[in-house]
C-alpha cells in the first residue's frame, strides 16, 4: 500500500517555532540531525505493509530523501483537496490500490512498529476509514509535559491522532460532503445542518460517547468509519508548539546519541 504525508504546513514570523529555528516549512524542523518529515518518513517506508510515499507540500530537494520511494505533489491550499491531490497520484501509480495510509509529518515519534500495529488493527474488519484517538490518562502517562488540547465526551477525554487509514474509492464517492463539512468548520450553523443538530447537541453537552460519535459522524458523512482508542500515544503526539518540539526533540536525539 501507499502512504500520503501531509507537508504543506507553513510558519508564521510570529511563531515561536519560526523564531527559533528559522524554518518556514514545519515538515523540515530540525531534530536529530535531520528534518522532522524524514522521520515520519521512515517509520512509514519501514513497516511490512507501506510500498511507496507521496508527499504533498514538498517539491524534490527540500529535503534529503536518498533511499526513499517517493512521489511529490504540490499543495492546493487545504486538506481535503492535498488529501484528494495525494490520491490523485497514488490512482497515476497504483491504479488498483483500495486502501491508502494517510499521515502527517509531524508526529516524528511513530515507528515502524507502530505503524505495522495499527495497520493490522484496521485490516481485522471492512471499514472505509479508521481514525485513531488517544485518551487523556495514555497520553499524559507517556508524555506527561506535552499540554495537548483534549475533547471532552460521555466517558473520557481524548487527543486526536495524526494517522488514519482508508478505503480510497469510499471516500472519493462522498467527496464533496466531507468538503463541505471541513469548508465550515468554523460555521456551527452549516455544520449542523450537514451532520444534524443532535449530533451538535449531543457533542457539547457531552452527552456522547465515542462509539455513538463514530455511528453518528458516518451515518452523516455516509461511510462506515471506526474509531480507534489507541494505546499508543505517539500517533496524537504532533508538534504545535514549541514545547512539544522540545519534548520530541529530546527523545528522538536521545535515541541517536
Amino acid at each position: 500500500m501507499q502512504a500520503i504525508i501531509t507537508a504543506g504546513g507553513t510558519l508564521k514570523a510570529d511563531d515561536p517555532l519560526f523564531a527559533e529555528t528559522g524554518i518556514a516549512l514545519k515538515a523540515l524542523l530540525p531534530i536529530g540531525g535531520k528534518p522532522m518529515i524524514r522521520w515520519v518518513a521512515d517509520a512509514l517506508i519501514g513497516s511490512k505493509y507501506v510500498e511507496r510515499l507521496v508527499i504533498v507540500g514538498l517539491k524534490p530537494g527540500d529535503f534529503d530523501d536518498s533511499g526513499l520511494p517517493v512521489d511529490y505533489v504540490a499543495s492546493r491550499g487545504n486538506i481535503v483537496d492535498n488529501v484528494l491531490a495525494g490520491w490523485e497520484q497514488v490512482e497515476r501509480t497504483e491504479p488498483d490500490a483500495t486502501k491508502v495510509l494517510l499521515c502527517s509529518s509531524d508526529i516524528p515519534l511513530i515507528t515502524p512498529q507502530i505503524v505495522d500495529e495499527f495497520v493490522e488493527t484496521c485490516l481485522a474488519d471492512d471499514a472505509d476509514v479508521h481514525y485513531t484517538i488517544v485518551e487523556k490518562q495514555t497520553m499524559e502517562a507517556r508524555f506527561p509535559h506535552s499540554n495537548r488540547t483534549f475533547t471532552r465526551m460521555k466517558g473520557g477525554s481524548y487527543a486526536g491522532g495524526d494517522i488514519l487509514l482508508v478505503d480510497r474509492k469510499a471516500v472519493k464517492a462522498n467527496l464533496e460532503l466531507i468538503r463541505g463539512l471541513t469548508g465550515q468548520r468554523k460555521n456551527f450553523l452549516a455544520q449542523a445542518r450537514m451532520i444534524g443538530f443532535v449530533f451538535i447537541f449531543r457533542f457539547l453537552f457531552r452527552l456522547m460517547d465515542v462509539k455513538e460519535a463514530e455511528w453518528r459522524a458516518g451515518k452523516a458523512l455516509n461511510l462506515n468509519g471506526r474509531v480507534l482508542d489507541y494505546p499508543r500515544a505517539e500517533v496524537a503526539m504532533d508538534v504545535d508548539k514549541l514545547h512539544q518540539y522540545h519534548l520530541v526533540k529530546r527523545e528522538l536525539e536521545a535515541q541517536v546519541a
